[in-house]
């Protein structure tokens, strides 16, 4: 018993010899810390005020990379959007509506190496939701870009558009689950209207 506490006495000591120093980069409770390399590590909080009140971000990297969960917050405290990082950078990214209903949810990466600049990007299917738990849209990304949407009201498909290199080629209308309206673009422009009814 007299040893365990001598142990915890000495611990408390040495964090607080550690955290009254001037300079302590080490000590693990720091946030926003780099490695020899430059790159960011550990646990990271930005802040909207310079008085570190308001937050803006919160999470940890690992050799400069996010991983676990990150937060970001509004301007008004409430949890925009978090991130659930999982291997080689692939993340799970959920936006949130004002009352902690699920907003908008899709996945993304994180890519990085030497030599390059970071880079973020969604890919595949992206669902948004209204308060209600509906879906109100679809959006598939290919390696960032915009490759098709699908939108919904009350449950049922409404409307279709398909995009090639970040510009509308064709669009789908649809009524009661039926296809009633067919459009095709060309650099932005009509080309053409079919009705099916």
């Amino acid at each position: 018993m007299r040893l365990s506490r001598w142990l915890f006495l000495s611990y408390v000591a040495l964090l607080a010899s550690c955290a009254g120093t001037k300079y302590s980069p080490h000590g693990f409770w720091k946030p926003n810390r780099s490695d020899r390399h430059g790159l960011a590590r550990g646990r990271w909080r930005t802040y909207y005020d310079d008085a570190n009140k308001q937050p803006f971000t919160a999470g940890q990297y690992r050799h400069g990379r996010p991983v676990r969960t990150f937060r970001y917050y509004a301007p008004t405290g409430q949890l925009d959007h978090s991130e659930e990082y999982g291997r080689d950078g692939y993340c799970e990214v959920t936006y949130w509506h004002a009352g902690g209903q699920v907003a908008r949810r899709g996945r993304a990466q994180w890519v990085t190496g030497k030599g390059k600049a970071p880079r973020f990007y969604w890919y595949g299917p992206w669902t948004s939701y209204d308060p209600d738990g509906q879906i109100t849209s679809i959006q598939n990304y290919t390696d960032g870009t915009l490759s098709r949407t699908e939108t919904y009201e009350h449950g049922q498909l409404t409307q279709v558009e398909t995009y090639e290199a970040s510009r509308k080629i064709r669009t789908e209308s649809y009524a009661d689950g039926k296809l009633i309206k067919v459009e095709n673009f060309e650099n932005g422009l009509r080309t053409g209207t079919t009705h099916t009814l």
